[in-house]
């Protein structure tokens, strides 16, 4: 094994790697600007918004109603005390974008890597597939990937002291940032026990205070989240599966679904899927496989397209077990397995290298979208409705952040009320009954406008499905790929 890093060689390589994101973040802000390219991270900035002004003029409701990540939401909140707007989303973005940077370049000061094989960890973790595009969605990914990467590197041999104790924060932290890592954080803090009973120094006295540690990095979080939704977890993910009622679908069809989206997300990030061969070879790559079987299970079987979603921004997530993977396997005693760790991470490398300029294209027109079609429907509603109209709304991200009226969320993300409604009748006819409960959601709010995107109006003919119910629905913005209707109810 390699001697381990200097103290002044890991300071002098975390400056180095916080140096480049800054200045990456300042190029960024100069030649792209600050837009999201996807509506959720806005409606992320509007809970951030009210939890810091204590009131929701749009919804009505408390501020993590609707939102994912505790963690991410108190980040921006920080944020929007310093700097105003959209560029508080932006910001936060950069600030994952740093953790995970520098948790990737832990990964290879933990496994003792050379400084060639940890700069190719890094590189190689910033251009795979679509990671550049996650790294910078105003989401919480970013940050949930670089906070997972933490955690495999504190894991490793080597870590002790703060290090040591800093590792179970994490884990408490980690299903705050994404619930999914639950499953993540559990099977890390079983491989870090095991490790400590190989070595003897495990004892009812060092697995009470990792535990107590554990609760310690949740408390916060799940504190706020029982203050402000009455409990431990967020409802967004239990929202969108009553919506789109893909849980009860045959089975056969949902592991299609599912199948699809794996084999495309394994296609998108190319020869780093066949790092999957060396995951069981660590105790990290282990946990991931653990982590992995839970995500794919959970969602075949209630949620199968959100595989898909925001181009696999939840596969994205497991992305720092695969770099865990190749880190162990570059510092294993057998040549064999250290030649093939080498081997894809270059050839992955190489092949993402080609195709980050098309993707970061395609990058750049998401966030002409929403410089066009999100801030032109938001700028119309503001110019063009009265201030008491109340919108009927399917993507509310954008609408919620810049909208300035009273709103109704018809997924039910941010309108728990539609939640119920989706479940009696949504969910229990597999979506055939999906405008009944859209129609009783709308008598009871009364909307009298209706906010949808094109392409969703034409799948889940939400229009449609009012005007089958007696509303009065016509066109009121004349152009866009939003549409806005106005509507009245039934006589």
């Amino acid at each position: 094994m390699r001697a381990p890093w200097s103290p002044a060689a890991r300071r002098i390589a975390y400056a180095l790697c916080l140096a480049a994101v800054a200045a990456a973040a300042v190029w960024h802000y100069r030649h792209e600007g600050t837009a999201l390219p996807v509506d959720d991270a806005y409606i992320t900035l509007h809970n951030a918004q009210v939890l810091r002004r204590g009131v929701d003029p749009q919804f009505g409701v408390a501020a993590m109603v609707g939102a994912t990540s505790s963690v991410h939401t108190v980040l921006l909140a920080l944020l929007g005390a310093v700097v105003h707007g959209e560029v508080a989303g932006w910001l936060g973005a950069w600030v994952g974008i740093a953790v995970y940077v520098t948790g990737v370049l832990a990964l290879g000061v933990r496994y003792r890597l050379s400084r060639w094989d940890a700069g190719l960890l890094v590189a190689l973790s910033l251009v795979v597939a679509e990671v550049p595009h996650q790294l910078t969605n105003g989401l919480e990914t970013g940050l949930a990937m670089g906070a997972l990467a933490w955690c495999l590197a504190l894991s490793e041999p080597g870590a002790s002291g703060l290090h040591s104790r800093l590792q179970p924060v994490l884990f408490g932290l980690l299903p705050f940032l994404r619930p999914e890592l639950s499953v993540a954080s559990a099977a890390l803090l079983a491989t870090r026990w095991l490790r400590l009973r190989r070595a003897g120094s495990l004892d009812l006295r060092r697995a009470l205070t990792d535990l107590s540690l554990a609760l310690l990095g949740a408390a916060p979080w799940a504190l706020l989240n029982l203050a402000q939704l009455g409990a431990l977890a967020p409802s967004t993910i239990a929202a969108k599966r009553l919506f789109f009622a893909e849980g009860c679908i045959p089975l056969k069809v949902r592991w299609e679904w599912a199948r699809h989206s794996l084999r495309a997300f394994a296609d998108g990030v190319g020869y780093l899927s066949r790092s999957v061969v060396l995951w069981p070879l660590a105790a990290a790559g282990r946990a991931g496989l653990l982590t992995a079987a839970a995500l794919v299970l959970a969602y075949t079987t209630q949620f199968p397209g959100a595989l898909g979603h925001y181009e696999y921004r939840y596969q994205y997530v497991l992305l720092p077990f695969a770099f865990a993977a190749i880190a162990a396997a570059r510092a294993n005693p057998s040549r064999w397995i250290r030649g093939a760790a080498l081997a894809i991470a270059v050839v992955a490398l190489d092949a993402n290298l080609w195709s980050v300029g098309q993707r970061w294209e395609q990058h750049r027109q998401r966030c002409a979208f929403t410089r066009t079609e999100l801030v032109g429907v938001a700028a119309w509603v503001r110019t063009s409705l009265p201030r008491d109209a109340r919108l009927l709304v399917h993507d509310v991200g954008y609408m919620a952040f810049a909208g300035e009226r009273s709103m109704v969320d018809l997924v039910g993300l941010k309108t728990p009320r539609a939640v119920a409604l989706h479940r009696r009748y949504t969910w229990a006819t597999c979506g055939a009954t999906r405008a009944e409960a859209v129609h009783r959601l709308a008598l009871d709010t009364r909307p009298t406008h209706l906010v949808v995107l094109d392409s969703w109006d034409a799948i889940y003919r939400i229009a449609e499905g009012l005007r089958a119910h007696g509303w009065r629905v016509e066109q009121a913005r004349p152009s866009g790929r939003y549409q806005v209707f106005s509507l009245a109810p039934p006589p």
